[in-house]
């Protein structure tokens, strides 16, 4: 009877590890992609994962990711994402509604408004907040082809700047070739 029992938990486990394989898969999210809701049909090209790199040891961390949301065949509209992480010690920065984020892209200060940081999640000892805001395709592009992009995110509880580094670029320009190949 033991060995039964033993047999049997062993093939739960390589079941559960060949579930696992096939419907996780081993590859990783593209920087740049299209979904397409399966009931509506609507088109979404999301860039994402875009950490822009801070100082190290770094205790924030900031994710400036885009979006363009297709309401028809002809109107779509795009969205800017801003996610902030910290280890538990630093905290939230607390984003408020209004002007919270700053973008200078080769010196011309663009700034967006949201409603504020309505996801925050805590994952194990690091926090993290998620705001949306509205951007427009001329946003994006002066985005993707500046030289010089800084980030600021202003919360209540501080301020983050950042630089955008040579992948940071390459991900915009890609996401406009992107949404502009239509």
């Amino acid at each position: 009877m033991r060995a039964l029992n033993l047999k049997l938990v062993k093939f739960s486990w390589a079941a559960l590890v060949i579930f696992c394989f096939l419907f996780t898969g081993c590859s990783t999210t593209e920087d740049v992609a299209s979904y397409t809701h399966p009931i509506t049909g609507r088109r979404t090209d999301v860039l994402g994962e875009n950490l822009i790199p801070g100082p190290e040891p770094s205790r924030e961390m900031i994710w400036l990711n885009a979006y363009r949301d297709f309401l028809n065949l002809n109107e779509y509209r795009y969205y800017l994402e801003v996610i902030y992480g910290a280890n538990e010690q630093v905290g939230y920065l607390d984003i408020g509604p209004g002007r919270t984020l700053t973008i200078i892209a080769d010196g011309n200060e663009m700034n967006f408004t949201s409603l504020g940081s309505l996801d925050k999640e805590k994952n194990g000892h690091a926090v993290f907040e998620h705001v949306r805001y509205d951007a427009t395709s001329d946003d994006i592009n002066r985005i993707a082809n500046a030289k010089n992009v800084t980030v600021r995110v202003t919360g209540q509880n501080g301020i983050v700047i950042r630089q955008f580094a040579p992948e940071n670029f390459a991900r915009f320009r890609k996401f406009l070739d992107q949404s502009s190949g239509e």
